[in-house]
């Protein structure tokens, strides 16, 4: 185990360590006046530098200009947008001809904010240009290199992936060790394995989408997408697993209704189908100088919040149901229902909570809020749901594997006396 774990973190160390800084690469070729945004960058309160290298051609060395703007600068998103050499914006610094680009200048501020780079030509044309702006934060091994926005995060995942392989491998000897070798139900946490699978390739996708904005790979936003997607999905797959789980899937004869698993099935395919969309549309399909905003923030997303608090009301109703098909004779189970109901049904409505807390936090702590709270929300939920179905003495919710129709099949013996075998089915 410790092996595996400094693998990974001597992998992730010499990736990070080979990178200077987060890069702005391009090339600019205009026949006309131009106005080209090309990326933002949020500096920390300690602030950071930027090592700008321009490479104009002689057509216009002395008109290009490099233009920044801090978000002191009121509606700044806005103004960046509908900037033009017809409609100008006192910038907050400019790099011009007269600019000394041989060295690294420092960028300082009391707060962590962002910073807005546009190239502009507005005199002549055409224009040839060549760019390369490296930005830098003051921080850490894994810091330095991130927007400020972004900053903790891979920390975060690595962490979380780290603490996944751990958990699921504890899960794996249990089911080999423990469930299988007694004779005992762990499909629940056989479930719970594939869960946490897909939970974790999230995470290794969104670290791949790390390396890619570190190393300034265009391709890299592909990776976050299919991440969220994947993530949604082991998410609402847990719901569903704690909806039958719930139910009594493991415990109770009961559990198997047709009508339920149609409702079960229809929520949850649903709840995946919507967060998708909504994925798409506000994280991949979003324009770069927009600030992040979490896609169950928006007026579509207020749809997913109602379809979250219907699937915690559902399964609160089918818990009690569950409850009341018990018999007095079966308190443990009726105090065991009660403590799972109260336990999950919070973590049913924790996107609902992500989400009215990420309105309220700035737009520079807004992805790390969302992304920490939804990973310790998953994995806090993960080893509760591990504690409740973990194999110990006693423990009721782990049941024996035996035929569910008590049918007993034996080998029957003729020795070869059909007569009195007839004379018995004859009589």
């Amino acid at each position: 185990m410790n092996r595996i774990k400094i693998f990974l973190l001597v992998c992730f160390t010499v990736l990070i360590s080979k990178v200077s800084s987060i890069r702005l690469i391009g090339e600019i070729h205009a026949s006309q006046p131009f106005t080209q945004y090309i990326g933002k960058f949020c500096y920390n309160d300690n602030g950071g530098n930027i090592f700008v290298n321009l490479n104009w051609d002689h057509y216009n060395i002395d008109t290009a200009r490099l233009l920044l703007f801090s978000d002191t600068i009121e509606n700044v998103v806005e103004k960046v947008e509908s900037l033009s050499c017809n409609n100008t914006v006192t910038p907050s610094y400019v790099f011009n001809r007269f600019s000394n680009l041989s060295k690294i200048y420092e960028v300082k501020g009391q707060r962590d904010r962002y910073w807005y780079l546009v190239i502009q030509n507005c005199e002549k044309s055409p224009s040839n240009l060549i760019y390369d702006i490296s930005l830098y934060n003051d921080g850490d091994s894994f810091d330095k290199y991130l927007s400020a926005d972004n900053q903790s995060v891979p920390q975060t995942h690595l962490f979380f992936f780290l603490f996944g392989v751990v958990i699921i491998l504890v899960s794996i000897v249990w089911i080999g060790q423990y469930f299988r070798k007694n004779n005992l139900n762990g499909w629940v946490i056989e479930c719970l394995i594939i869960v946490m699978v897909l939970s974790l390739m999230s995470i290794f996708l969104y670290s791949l989408y790390w390396v890619y904005i570190i190393y300034n790979i265009p391709p890299g936003k592909k990776y976050f997408e299919v991440a969220n997607w994947i993530y949604i999905l082991a998410k609402n797959l847990f719901f569903l697993l704690l909806i039958y789980a719930g139910q009594g899937w493991t415990t109770s004869i009961y559990y198997n209704s047709i009508i339920r698993n149609c409702i079960n099935l229809f929520l949850i395919v649903f709840n995946i189908t919507l967060g998708w969309s909504l994925s798409f549309i506000y994280d991949y399909s979003k324009p770069d100088i927009k600030p992040y905003n979490y896609y169950l923030d928006s007026l579509p997303g207020y749809f997913s919040y109602a379809a979250y608090g219907l699937l915690t009301v559902y399964f609160i109703i089918c818990n009690v149901i569950s409850y009341r098909s018990l018999n007095d004779a079966e308190p443990i189970r009726k105090t065991f229902l009660k403590i799972f109901t109260l336990v999950f049904s919070i973590y049913m409505l924790s996107p609902i909570l992500v989400g009215i807390i990420s309105h309220f936090v700035v737009d520079y702590m807004k992805y790390k809020v969302t992304a920490i709270m939804n990973h310790t929300f998953d994995f806090i939920f993960y080893l509760a749901l591990m504690v409740f179905f973990r194999p110990t003495a006693g423990n009721i919710l782990v049941t024996k594997l035996v035929n569910p129709y008590n049918i007993e099949l034996r080998e029957f013996k003729n020795n070869g006396n059909n007569n009195n075998y007839d004379q018995e089915i004859s009589n």
